[in-house]
């Protein structure tokens, strides 16, 4: 992937970061997402603009703490985003 897609698609993830309607995804995103997003892969970058897209912010929590299963195609990004706020 060029690194001006990369670029966009960090841009289009950061933006989504701050605009997601709870504090509790407020919150997450920024501690995990937007402090690490430099360490995720092109591949995990696409992945996780997809998700974005295709689920609600609640859908992504509910995702996140495990209260929900994802769909499969979503299960690695999920994962790495968990290992990711673990790592701090």
């Amino acid at each position: 992937m060029l690194t001006k897609d990369i670029k966009k698609i960090k841009k289009q993830i950061i933006y989504r970061c701050f605009y997601t309607g709870t504090k509790e995804t407020d919150l997450l995103y920024k501690k995990i997402l937007l402090n690490k997003i430099d360490i995720l892969k092109s591949s995990d970058l696409k992945l996780l603009l997809d998700l974005f897209n295709d689920f609600s912010d609640n859908e992504i929590f509910k995702f996140l703490i495990k209260k929900k299963s994802p769909p499969i195609k979503y299960k690695n990004i999920i994962k790495k985003i968990i290992k990711i706020f673990y790592l701090k």
